[in-house]
Formats: structure tokens, C-alpha cells, sequence
């Protein structure tokens, strides 16, 4: 993710173990700069997506600080960004050495392998992620996937046919409970409307998990989550479909709440079997106040689209002739699912 907009953070051991010592061979940018200026440079860097320059920059503060995992950390979720797969896992590796139980970046390892086609090596860090914790979703959609990835290797016929079978099974689920999580009658009038796993479009380097495309009458869930859990689908389904229920092109705060409401009450209503990080952030905050989640999805919004409208023609419904929006060129952008994380 581009910044850490999610505010739980993983649960590390007190150890101190030592660090792999890598030879970065970054540019001599340093300057007499401390480590930790270099980094929150960088980190600059990589926010506004230079992701050229945060390398650079990383690499510098690792010249002085070699142990930093933080900074190892940055520079491998910099690298995956920038689809540098395997200059990523050795900062990961080295990020894993002192904190072996952060299981959310195990399975970054593990997709970071599986990205550079060393599946065997991908199995075995989804398998320990899961060893940690079973129901980490991440974990298990990544090596279910993997292990079809293998297998289209072997026999590319069927890897496809698994594939696709596992998708419309997954997808038929996932808009079944949406259906009926919404009141009767809320998706009446959006029988015209198609679901699918396809490719998103991505921000910051990092993929859209969902998207609405308005002119299409389209929800496209990225197909990383082909392997998903239906009840995690789902929930992002059911964000969709309060955009889609406007049946307008346009996007707002306000409307933006409301879906990260419903996909809260959704989750803390219905899934106790599944830990997401992603899904359990937005339910904490909801469950702290749905002010609280109010406020966090008006500044991530404004601080995308500063001119993104308070609300949309079509959102909240109103007796009185809709206001036309000039929107941004932002704003026109396909609507993301998870722009608060992402």
C-alpha cells in the first residue's frame, strides 16, 4: 500500500533477532543525511508514486541504517510496486528475520514468489502463514492460486477449467448473500448489471480490489480474488452495489460513506470465520463510531480529489431536479472498493 492508512498494527515478538546485512549498491545520495531523513524521503517518494526515487532513496538510508526493517520493508513493498519481484524478497527475507510471526508479511513473501514464478517457495510461505493463523483469507486465496498456477505448468487445459469453475461458483455465492444481505427489493432494478473477475485498474502500483463502471452497468472484482472466500467477495459486492444503485456515473463523500457503512454492517453482522485486515480496519471503525469511519473515508477521498462533491447527482435520492456534477478527472476514474487502504 502506498501509505499505512489502516491502523492495526501486527503483533511482533520483544526478541531481537539479527538482520540479514544487504549490500543495496544504491547511489550516493546520502549527503550526510541521517537514515531516518533518507527514509521519510523516500517514504515521500513513494506516497506521490516515484517509485524510482524511493528506491534510491531506501537504499541510501540502508547504507546507514543496514538493520532497519522497517526500511527493508519499504524498499520490498517499493520493489513489488515497481513489479520487481525478486529484488523485493531478499528485503522481505531480511524484514522476516526479526519479526518471524508478521504473518500479513509472510504471505507478501509468498506473493513476491509466487509474482517471480518460484511457486514451490510461494506454497511454502502461504503454508507457514497459515500455520500462524488459518483463517488469514490472503494467505489461502494466494496458495490456492498458486497451486493452479503450478498446475497450468503441467496440464493448461485443466488449470483453466478449475479456474473458472472456482470463479463462477465463488461469484454465484458472493452475489447470493449481497442479495440477501440488501433489504427485498433493493437489486430489482439491477438485473441489467454484470459481475465478474477481471483485471482493475490500479492506483499507487497496487491493484483496485473492486470497481464500478457505470457506462458498462459492470462490477469487476479483481481476479486475485478468484480464490477468495465468497463471504469476503462479497462484502465488496455489496459496496458496489450501492454505487451501482444509483444508476448514475458519478461518485461523492457522501456516497462513499454510505457504501463503507453498509460493507461494515455487513461484515460485523455476518463474518466471524475470516480475518482480513483490510475488512476488519473498516469494521473497527465502524464499531468505534460510524462518525469515526465517516470521517476516515471524507479525508482519504479529499485527499485523492480535492474537489470530489460533498454529494452526487443521484446520492443521497432527492424530490428536487439533481444537481450536474463537473467532476475532476480523478473523480471520472472507475470507482474503487478500497480506496481507504489502498
Amino acid at each position: 500500500m502506498i501509505t499505512n492508512l489502516n491502523a492495526y498494527t501486527n503483533t511482533r515478538p520483544s526478541f531481537k533477532a539479527k538482520l540479514t546485512v544487504l549490500n543495496s549498491n544504491s547511489p550516493q545520495i546520502t549527503g550526510g543525511y541521517s537514515s531516518s531523513y533518507l527514509k521519510e524521503k523516500a517514504d515521500e517518494y513513494l506516497q506521490n508514486g516515484n517509485f524510482e526515487r524511493a528506491i534510491e532513496y531506501y537504499k541510501s538510508a540502508l547504507n546507514s541504517d543496514p538493520y532497519n526493517a522497517d526500511i527493508h520493508l519499504n524498499l520490498a513493498k517499493t520493489y513489488g510496486f515497481s513489479s520487481r519481484y525478486k529484488e523485493a524478497i531478499p528485503h522481505l527475507q531480511a524484514y522476516l528475520n526479526r519479526y518471524p510471526q508478521d504473518i500479513e508479511n509472510i504471505t507478501l513473501l509468498g506473493e513476491n514468489y509466487k509474482k517471480a514464478g518460484m511457486y514451490a517457495k510461494a506454497i511454502e510461505c502461504f503454508n507457514s502463514a497459515l500455520g500462524i493463523e488459518p483463517n488469514y483469507d490472503y494467505a489461502k486465496r494466494n496458495l490456492l492460486d498458486t497451486q493452479n498456477l503450478r498446475l497450468s505448468c503441467i496440464n493448461p487445459q485443466k488449470a483453466r477449467q478449475e479456474r473458472y469453475d472456482t470463479a463462477i461458483k465463488n461469484l454465484t455465492e458472493a452475489v447470493k448473500i449481497a442479495k440477501n444481505f440488501f433489504p427485498s427489493g433493493y437489486m430489482d432494478d439491477m438485473k441489467d448489471m454484470t459481475v465478474s473477475f477481471d483485471k482493475t485498474s490500479k492506483m499507487g502500483g497496487r491493484t483496485n480490489i473492486a470497481q464500478y463502471e457505470h457506462n458498462k452497468r459492470k462490477i469487476s472484482v479483481t481476479e486475485e480474488y478468484t480464490y477468495a472466500d465468497p463471504k469476503l467477495t462479497g462484502a465488496y459486492l455489496i459496496h458496489e452495489f450501492v454505487h451501482g444503485k444509483d444508476n448514475d456515473p458519478y461518485t461523492s463523500v457522501r456516497e462513499e460513506q454510505d457504501a463503507y457503512r453498509i460493507q461494515a454492517q455487513y461484515w460485523t453482522q455476518n463474518v466471524k470465520d475470516i480475518y482480513d485486515p483490510e475488512m476488519d480496519y473498516v469494521a473497527g471503525l465502524y464499531n468505534q463510531s460510524a462518525q469515526a469511519l465517516d470521517d476516515r473515508v471524507a479525508e482519504i477521498y479529499r485527499l485523492r480529489d480535492p474537489s470530489i462533491a460533498d454529494v452526487s447527482y443521484n446520492h443521497p435520492p432527492s424530490t428536487r431536479s439533481p444537481k450536474v456534477f463537473k467532476l475532476s478527472k480523478a473523480a471520472q476514474q472507475p470507482l474503487k472498493a478500497y480506496d481507504i487502504i489502498v
